[in-house]
């Protein structure tokens, strides 16, 4: 089970390119088709639901393992919801119950977990794997990395979330922008690339909350000028409005997958040079 999610998370591989995210990216890139286009390895580490402190471990499991020796560039996925903890799962730990036996992620899932919890998954191994993960598991040994996401955005029925203060709202929480500082800091400081890639979401879900959106934008392309090693990428200017490409307000469909996957390649190859 394991060596199959290892290799649909590209952690068994010695990429050049690491992906970093949650759902948000993960349905936004190609992974076979990103690769060939830019000619270089690529890890596709996204798992659904995790915040910005999942990601800092996920990151760190990457950089400890023998596979971390060639990684130049972290494609990091960032949208203005990054800092709300609001909206994703707070027991997103548990999806790191198949690495237990790894030393970040066994303290990471200690801390998180309550006592039977964290033992329970430590000694019985089956109990590590969810139908997801399983899943996974599955689509690792068959190389299957594909956008399953069929249709379109109802643009009507997520205007109507929003008048009725059903969406989710952007905040700023101090501990998630201190653990994303964290993570910058970590991956610079061994001369690692990051691009910041913001991939698209629904307009009148970017355009709700028109202050704080601008406020975490400015942070965003402020780290990018601040650092020379720091990228910003945002597809939203062009893409989102492109409702047929949206699956719903943050995730792609297949044929959105195609298309912003190609810029993506685009952008890489003016812009970063291995």
């Amino acid at each position: 089970m394991n060596n199959g999610l290892n290799r649909y998370f590209g952690l068994d591989s010695h990429s050049e390119v690491l992906l970093i995210g949650h759902s948000h990216l993960m349905l936004a890139v190609d992974k076979v088709n990103f690769e060939a286009g830019i000619g270089h390895s690529v890890s596709k580490y996204c798992r659904e639901g995790v915040n910005v402190a999942d990601r800092y471990e996920m990151i760190r499991q990457y950089l400890s393992s023998p596979y971390s020796d060639s990684l130049k560039v972290v494609l990091y996925g960032v949208d203005q919801f990054m800092f709300t903890g609001e909206g994703l799962s707070k027991n997103s730990y548990k999806l790191f119950y198949p690495f237990i036996d790894e030393e970040n992620m066994d303290r990471y899932i200690r801390e998180s977990a309550d006592f039977k919890d964290y033992w329970l998954h430590k000694l019985i191994c089956t109990t590590r794997y969810s139908d997801a993960l399983i899943n996974s598991a599955i689509r690792g040994y068959r190389k299957d990395w594909s956008n399953y996401k069929v249709g379109n955005l109802d643009v009507d029925a997520l205007k109507g979330q929003i008048k009725n203060g059903t969406q989710r709202h952007i905040h700023f929480e101090q501990d998630l922008i201190d653990c994303f500082e964290k993570t910058l800091s970590l991956l610079t400081q061994k001369g690692i690339r990051v691009v910041l890639i913001n991939t698209p979401i629904a307009e009148p879900l970017n355009q709700y909350e028109p202050e704080e959106y601008h406020k975490i934008i400015t942070y965003l392309q402020q780290k990018a000028d601040s650092f020379p090693c720091i990228y910003y990428w945002d597809f939203n200017p062009k893409f989102s409005t492109r409702y047929d490409l949206l699956f719903d307000p943050i995730h792609l469909n297949v044929e959105g997958q195609k298309v912003v996957s190609r810029e993506i390649v685009k952008c890489f190859n003016e812009e970063i040079e291995i």
